[in-house]
């Protein structure tokens, strides 16, 4: 509190120094102009139909909106189907629950050679997988104690979501509990009974 505005933002653009003088001078049950606030930046950000602020619990944010685009077939008709449009997810959320003490166990970076043997050595501690993820071809892995079940079977397929094995887990009574894709379309699937 005691950094001037013109201190903390001097090598910032002038909009950030007028939000934080704007915001540092408001009464503590005053409620924000969100709309003033918003607009000194809309000459330093580059904004076009697809930027919008957005507000996600309470705080304003910018987001970007995810179109939709109709693109037209050699004879001119136009694809009945909508293609979405927008870039990947470049954040990650990780979400614990309270449970009781189990033996848990995760491995990351694991490339598509080594998934096998981390969750062969998992199945050997009675562990089962419980979620998994992906980025960048690499993959992620959680495995506890603490799942139920008694049986389970996984996939890593060059395609994702290999309909066909799926179907037939199904069939022997395996379910699905946790999908994830990878960079290179590939996909790992896994069922428990």
């Amino acid at each position: 509190m005691a950094t001037s505005p013109e201190m903390l933002c001097y090598l910032c653009p002038p909009p950030f120094q007028q939000f934080l003088e704007i915001v540092t001078n408001m009464k503590f049950d005053e409620e924000p102009n969100y709309s003033k606030l918003i607009s000194l930046f809309h000459n330093s950000i580059d904004f076009n139909s697809s930027i919008r602020p957005i507000q996600i619990d309470g705080a304003i944010k910018l987001g970007q909106k995810r179109g939709r685009a109709l693109f037209e077939l050699e004879d001119g008709e136009q694809l009945r189907k909508k293609l979405r449009l927008g870039s990947p997810a470049s954040q990650w959320i990780t979400v614990y629950s309270s449970r009781n003490p189990m033996k848990q166990r995760y491995h990351y970076n694991v490339i598509d050679s080594r998934l096998q043997q981390h969750v062969e050595k998992g199945k050997e501690d009675g562990l089962y997988i419980s979620c998994v993820a992906s980025s960048l071809n690499l993959w992620a892995i959680v495995m506890d104690a603490g799942t139920g079940f008694t049986s389970q079977v996984y996939e890593l397929s060059p395609i994702f979501l290999h309909k066909e094995w799926i179907m037939e887990q199904w069939e022997k009574n395996y379910y699905i509990t946790s999908v994830a894709g990878a960079c290179n379309g590939s996909a790992l699937v896994d069922h428990f009974s």
